[in-house]
């Protein structure tokens, strides 16, 4: 059975959003497209099921670290795999946890190899 819960974009790069989100759509993937946490959250928060998040770290009004931490403290959203997409390099100080990091610029077949090993 092929499962159509959609895969989440966490991205203020507008572009690179929608670009993934086309990108998703041609690979048979139910995109949801968001420019920050915050919004991303909201959505979450509304229960549609969801297999899979695809989160930038560094956006403006909600980034990367602070949505984990909400997500992580919500029964219903912590169990979402998470796959971030960041330019930030070494943030030890500040760690995320996720099930892959993907360093930018990331190739857009790394990306779908990343939700295909995540999506399984």
């Amino acid at each position: 059975m092929i499962d159509h819960a959609p895969i989440v974009v966490v991205d203020d790069d507008t572009d690179l959003r929608e670009t993934l989100g086309e990108l998703l759509c041609e690979e048979g993937y139910d995109a949801r497209l968001f420019e920050n946490g915050r919004t991303a959250l909201e959505f979450l928060r509304h229960g549609e099921r969801v297999r899979l998040i695809l989160l930038d770290l560094m956006m403006p009004d909600m980034n990367g670290w602070q949505f984990r931490e909400e997500q992580l403290k919500d029964l219903e959203l912590k169990d979402i795999p998470v796959v971030v997409m960041t330019a930030s390099r070494g943030f030890e100080g500040s760690p995320i946890s996720a099930r892959e990091i993907l360093y930018k610029p990331v190739g857009l077949g790394e990306i779908i190899d990343a939700v295909e090993r995540n999506c399984r």
